[in-house]
């Protein structure tokens, strides 16, 4: 059935087993319909079942979706396992499990331009709704865009809502940080979600620990710091920084675009993890280098905002979906992790004069130049 978008329910987790690979793992159940919003609901339906199971196995029922984010912050506790079926698929989390999430992702089936942000490509799929590692603080920018994008594809293609159009004011923290004062908060229309947006019109609000709970990394340091004890792999890549220049001792946009290479070459090979403050040798030199570049800004958020929009102009509004990002401690430093799951299509990063394409090789990113071997990659990695 061609329609010009649909929805799908995607569960995604990484498995960690000591000694061996990260394995990336995903799982989905696809929503077509010839009248999308019927198959967005169909979508939500299905979601909500799939919370219920999982509060069920914490022996917990569904009031709302900011209770079910703090009762669900870890899927599962220490030593136990959770079941739930995506598809025909049963999806096992454990509590060796990283990055579990739950989400409800909108797809594209044609190109579609908007006048405030960044188009999107046939093929894409933005979350639109998620939870555990899918939406945090960090995240809610990116998150709200996407629902933006989603109104205004039902209002662009002439699309029956049901009147589930509503209007969300909501402040805007990266223009904010950007110097925008006031022009920070607006309002939006989206098509309606659980998300409960009340509360996010206030300046600030990221600093409220009520208002949106954070997954929590603690219980997993040790698994990272195995991770990074391993070193370097096709799964494992080691950057000292994110902005700072050790030769300029400045912001250098190089790199960033050094950064994005290698979450492009996991997105187009079986995904990641990028350690941000490890030198080449595992050793965890901290972010310090790039929090003194904040100027006076809040440290960890100047961080975490300067992140966001390295993804987008290296990498694409898209890509957000499949990257999730913290600030963890090791061994008394802080670095960051970022948790890479493989893109389902191909990624090309967005140089200054062109479009290159990376995969990920034993230990490094590398760049494929021939057009035929990015065709032959992307057939036998992507299909069709």
């Amino acid at each position: 059935m061609e329609t010009p978008l649909y929805y799908i329910v995607k569960a995604k987790l990484v498995k960690k087993e000591k000694g061996k690979e990260p394995e990336f793992e995903e799982y989905q159940k696809v929503f077509l319909n010839e009248i999308p919003i019927l198959a967005r609901k169909e979508a939500f339906d299905y979601y909500q079942s799939c919370i219920e199971v999982l509060l069920q196995n914490k022996n917990k029922e569904y009031h709302s979706d900011l209770q079910a984010r703090h009762d669900l912050i870890n899927f599962i506790e220490k030593g136990e396992t959770s079941k739930l079926l995506i598809g025909e698929k049963e999806v096992i989390f454990s509590s060796d499990s990283l990055g579990n999430g739950i989400g409800v992702y909108l797809v594209v089936n044609q190109t579609i331009n908007f006048s405030t942000f960044t188009p999107l490509d046939k093929g894409d799929q933005v979350i639109i709704h998620g939870i555990g590692n899918f939406v945090s603080k960090y995240q809610l920018d990116q998150f709200i865009c996407f629902l933006r994008s989603e109104a205004e594809c039902y209002e662009q293609l002439k699309l029956y809502t049901n009147s589930h159009i509503i209007e969300v004011t909501y402040f805007m923290r990266s223009a904010w940080e950007d110097g925008c004062g006031d022009i920070s908060i607006d309002t939006f229309k989206i098509l309606k979600t659980p998300f409960n947006w009340d509360g996010f019109d206030k300046p600030y609000w990221w600093g409220q620990t009520d208002i949106i709970s954070e997954p929590e990394t603690e219980p997993l340091h040790q698994t990272f710091e195995d991770i990074i004890n391993g070193g370097e792999s096709n799964t494992v890549e080691f950057k000292p920084t994110l902005l700072y220049n050790f030769k300029t001792k400045k912001a250098g946009i190089s790199i960033k675009e050094i950064i994005a290479k290698a979450i492009c070459a996991f997105l187009n090979s079986k995904g990641g993890f990028l350690f941000i403050g490890v030198d080449d040798n595992g050793n965890a030199q901290g972010l310090e280098n790039d929090f003194k570049l904040s100027e006076g800004k809040k440290a960890k958020d100047f961080f975490q905002l300067e992140f966001d929009q390295m993804l987008q102009h290296f990498l694409g509004f898209a890509t957000i979906s499949n990257i999730n990002g913290h600030i963890i401690n090791v061994n008394g430093k802080e670095i960051f992790v970022v948790i890479v799951q493989p893109s389902p299509r191909p990624i090309f990063l967005k140089s200054q004069s062109e479009k290159k394409f990376y995969v990920r090789g034993e230990a490094s990113s590398r760049q494929l130049l021939e057009i035929e071997d990015i065709i032959n990659y992307c057939i036998d990695r992507f299909g069709g």
